[in-house]
């Protein structure tokens, strides 16, 4: 299967707030030689404020930023999407991509009407190459050089753990250079842990990874987090979540499962929020680091042997009234989250219904002028909202004057927020200007000094 290598700059670090303004991808067939590159750049949003932060990582001016013969982001995506489907199908690999490259990707086609999981349709898998060389770092440490921060933790940052594999990573923080980067780290891995490699292809498939979790027996799951540990989990499948079908429930064999067993309702259901947990949850789409425990080395399984392993997980599955007062009691914990208050944060509410969906196809088709005649059709104020921001951006003038003020207003209030908010606003990126100032290059204070000159203008 062919790969697709992408990677994205954008304008901050919110992945529901923030937008790309540059995405490049490299496809590759399964052996990783190039097939074909793909590069685009696009212009600020007229509702987003760049962090000054993230201004001086990418190099990317506001100047650049705002560039009238840059395409619009609405633009940008279709481009973008009209490239995948070409390529499709195939992996996505980016790096530390699922907790943000593809959380981005995913807002920009929501918030461009058109559906956001492109990565997992058309015949698409998706993995990430961050959770490989964190795989391969401890499971076939002799692969990589893994640089250490001042602390002495491993840093895994793309733009220290490429040079120090031999890349030439003098570009970073450029896409398509980084995707340069990515593609080596794995030809790497490819060819010196063949093993993790395989791991990584096949559980990119959630069907793979579906049946190999329901086959019968238990599996070592290794969980990478943030800030730089991991740990390692013997478990066992249980169930489904009844409202995610994705995401699987799995008992960790760390824990003896008769103390648990032993345990009243109420006692079970505390310990699913707190500890010990006896449940890991398990996203057979989201390219899950896992093993079978044949092959796990013995320091992984926590000072069991793979006969107690066995033994535990007979005895779970053996017990069908313990299995049901588990999930039950995971299900009756579940937390019951508020209603999303902001469009960005509605993606994850029900599917767009077929009629909206056959509207947003209409929508992409129609000329300029005639596409806000479509937004009141929509049986979802989201998306109506969506496609006035939209035409909004690409021109203010297609829009009829009470609904181009509407806009406006909306827009307004975004940037000149003051209170408590997750997006970026006037006063955040002038508070933030003040702290890179300090300690900024003349190059740096230049780029500060032009952007603060522009927020200052739109405060007015």
């Amino acid at each position: 299967m062919a790969f697709i290598f992408y990677d994205t700059e954008t304008t901050g670090t919110d992945t529901r707030f923030d937008q790309i303004l540059q995405f490049a991808a490299i496809k590759t067939d399964e052996n990783l030689e190039e097939i074909d590159r793909f590069e685009i750049r696009c212009r600020l949003l007229p509702h987003v404020i760049m962090s000054p932060g993230a201004m001086l990582v990418t190099g990317v001016s506001i100047e650049q930023a705002t560039d009238p013969s840059l395409p619009t982001h609405y633009a940008m995506v279709r481009a973008i999407r009209a490239k995948m489907l070409e390529w499709a199908p195939a992996i996505f690999v980016g790096y530390n991509s699922l907790a943000f490259d593809e959380e981005l990707l995913r807002q920009a086609q929501y918030q461009t009407l058109h559906n956001p999981y492109l990565t997992q349709r058309e015949g698409n898998a998706r993995a990430d190459a961050m959770m490989l060389v964190k795989a391969v770092a401890q499971f076939e440490p002799e692969c990589l050089v893994i640089p250490s921060k001042a602390n002495g933790r491993p840093n895994f940052k793309l733009d220290q753990l490429a040079p120090a594999n031999g890349f030439d990573h003098s570009n970073a923080h450029d896409a398509m250079a980084d995707v340069e980067a990515v593609i080596h780290m794995c030809r790497i891995i490819a060819d010196g842990a063949s093993a993790e490699w395989s791991n990584f292809i096949r559980f990119s498939q959630k069907a793979a990874t579906e049946a190999f979790l329901l086959d019968g027996d238990p599996v070592l799951l290794s969980e990478f987090y943030s800030f730089g540990g991991q740990k390692h989990f013997p478990i066992i499948c249980v169930g489904v979540d009844r409202e995610q079908s994705t995401k699987h429930l799995c008992f960790d064999l760390s824990h003896d499962p008769a103390a648990f067993a032993a345990m009243p309702d109420h006692a079970l259901m505390a310990c699913i929020t707190d500890r010990p947990k006896p449940l890991r949850k398990v996203k057979i789409n989201a390219a899950p680091t896992l093993r079978s425990i044949d092959d796990a080395p013995a320091w992984s399984l926590g000072g069991l042997s793979e006969a107690e392993i066995a033994h535990r997980a007979a005895a779970v599955l053996a017990d069908a009234s313990f299995v049901a007062r588990l999930l039950e009691a995971y299900e009756s914990s579940k937390i019951q989250y508020d209603e999303p208050e902001h469009v960005e944060q509605m993606i994850y509410g029900a599917f767009a219904s077929t009629p909206d969906e056959r509207l947003m196809d209409r929508f992409h088709a129609a000329p300029w002028p005639d596409r806000h005649l479509l937004l009141s059709q929509f049986t979802e104020s989201r998306f109506a909202l969506l496609g006035a921001r939209i035409i909004y951006a690409e021109s203010p003038a297609l829009l009829p004057p009470e609904l181009q003020e509407s806009v406006r207003a909306h827009v307004r209030e975004r940037l000149l927020f003051e209170g408590d908010c997750k997006w970026g606003t006037i006063a955040k990126a002038l508070a933030e200007c003040d702290e890179h100032e300090l300690n900024a290059t003349p190059n740096q204070a230049e780029m500060l000094s032009q952007y603060r000159s522009l927020l200052q203008t739109l405060a007015i």
